[in-house]
């Protein structure tokens, strides 16, 4: 009887303990997450779209100096995206108005943007990342290393509803 007994509670306890199947990362909307030079970086993120079809992905970094990704890509929908040297930057700033690095996807090198899901009624989009980054500008000493890797970024949000200019 004890045998039983014992079985039938932990049978309830592991019923209590099941977990959400739809469970997504740990970011709400509007924000994203990576992996920037093997650290995680995350934030929020401001997406607008131009008369011209043109998707503005801003991503800035939680705290007033923890940089700025900006990449741009001519949207087609759903895919995925390469980004060459003119549509993808990373830059870092001092007290938020003083540039002391700037990046750029190096020519002859390629980013990857891929919109995963996108419904065109509520604007809500979310993708992916990966963007391998070169120095421009390099303003601080204690940055011994021009290459910077952005790379396992996730995001969601929703695309403005103003275009923009």
């Amino acid at each position: 009887m004890k045998t039983k007994l014992f079985s039938l509670l932990i049978f309830v306890i592991f019923l209590g303990c099941d977990k959400d199947k739809n469970t997504e990362p740990s970011f709400q909307d509007n924000t994203f997450i990576a992996q920037r030079a093997n650290e995680t970086w995350k934030g929020t993120t401001e997406i607008g779209l131009t008369a011209n079809d043109t998707l503005i992905f801003l991503a800035v970094g939680d705290g007033l100096d923890n940089g700025v990704m900006v990449a741009k890509i001519k949207f087609d929908g759903i895919g995925p995206y390469t980004l060459n040297h003119r549509e993808g930057i990373y830059y870092n700033t001092l007290g938020g108005d003083v540039l002391i690095s700037q990046y750029a996807i190096e020519d002859g090198s390629n980013g990857l943007f891929s919109i995963t899901t996108y419904d065109q009624e509520s604007r809500f989009i979310e993708g992916r990342f990966e963007i391998p980054l070169r120095a421009t500008k390099l303003n601080n000493p204690e940055i011994k290393d021009s290459l910077l890797i952005i790379s396992d970024g996730l995001f969601k949000g929703f695309i403005r509803k103003d275009i923009l200019e």
